[in-house]
């Protein structure tokens, strides 16, 4: 099923589902750093991953990238996508730093985000994996440091024309104690079948 195929109940269904995981991503990201952390509802998109690109306000900018692949009942790919500035900032909330000590990322600041990042997208999968009464299994993820542009570029590889919708979940974390501001892009894209498996499993097809 195609992006133009789908219809309004369809949507809906769907950013349901982006939802939940995305306010169950938050949850686990508070627990991990023992933080006040409050979220701001998070704006859910459906787009062709070739749009992907134009959420930010510059496509050559520098991000950090984790990719993780998903098995069991849909397979299909989660991309988390955070500035590298704010990806520099959370490890300073993380390691206990002053915001604005990290400048470059060593493996200690890499293990950092590798870290949240799994557990963010762990939690993610697992709303959806709950909510919608399937089997989601995610692998181990990996991270790249790099323009939208480029990890995009590594996302479209062996992907046909139908493999097109993503499901991006915009989230904003604002750390109380730090007064700091964060966000990201939580951006799932499933097989053909797998889109289709998760509308019959909404009732919707």
């Amino acid at each position: 099923m195609k992006i133009k195929e789908l219809k309004d109940i369809h949507l809906d269904g769907i950013r349901e589902v982006a939802n939940i995981g995305g306010g169950h991503a938050a949850s686990a990201l508070s627990q991990m750093t023992g933080k006040n952390i409050m979220v701001q509802v998070p704006k859910i998109k459906i787009l062709e991953i070739e749009q992907i690109p134009t959420l930010f306000d510059e496509p050559t900018s520098i991000v950090c990238g984790v990719l993780t692949n998903f098995y069991g009942d849909i397979t299909g790919r989660t991309l988390l996508v955070i500035p590298r500035s704010e990806a520099a900032l959370l490890t300073d909330i993380l390691l206990g730093k002053e915001p604005g000590e990290t400048n470059i990322f060593r493996e200690m600041e890499l293990s950092s985000i590798r870290e949240v990042s799994n557990i963010l997208i762990s939690a993610y999968l697992s709303a959806m994996s709950e909510f919608l009464g399937l089997l989601i299994l995610p692998s181990v993820p990996y991270l790249v440091i790099d323009s939208v542009t480029a990890i995009m570029q590594s996302v479209y590889v062996d992907f046909t024309e139908e493999k097109e919708v993503a499901f991006c979940v915009e989230t904003r974390f604002f750390f109380s104690e730090e007064n700091k501001r964060l966000h990201g892009y939580l951006i799932t894209i499933p097989d053909p079948e797998g889109l289709e498996v998760i509308l019959k499993s909404l009732h919707l097809l």
